[in-house]
């Protein structure tokens, strides 16, 4: 059950994590720019403070807030630079 809620927690912390990413104007993931229109930080929101609660109740409150914002800022850091590579292979050239 335990294991279950860590799985649960860190794969919604990364679908939150990437959902705020391509809802910025500014991501190169997303040829069609910011998805969705209409209020796109809220499906983000909603799955990192889901996971974030998750992470409670299976560790501590420091460890839980320390691994859901470590996991979280890794992966917008990552994705930025996905984002340039894929916009590099639309685009036609070679690395």
């Amino acid at each position: 059950m335990t294991a279950g809620l860590a799985v649960g927690a860190a794969l919604l912390c990364l679908l939150g994590a990437l959902l705020l990413y391509l809802a910025s104007p500014q991501q190169q993931l997303r040829a069609a720019g910011p998805w969705p229109a209409r209020r796109p930080w809220w499906p983000g929101i909603a799955c990192l403070l889901l996971s974030l609660l998750l992470f409670l109740q299976v560790l501590a409150p420091v460890e839980a807030v320390a691994g859901w914002s470590v996991l979280a800022m890794l992966v917008w850091s990552l994705l930025p630079f996905l984002g340039a590579w894929r916009a590099r292979v639309r685009a036609g050239r070679t690395a």
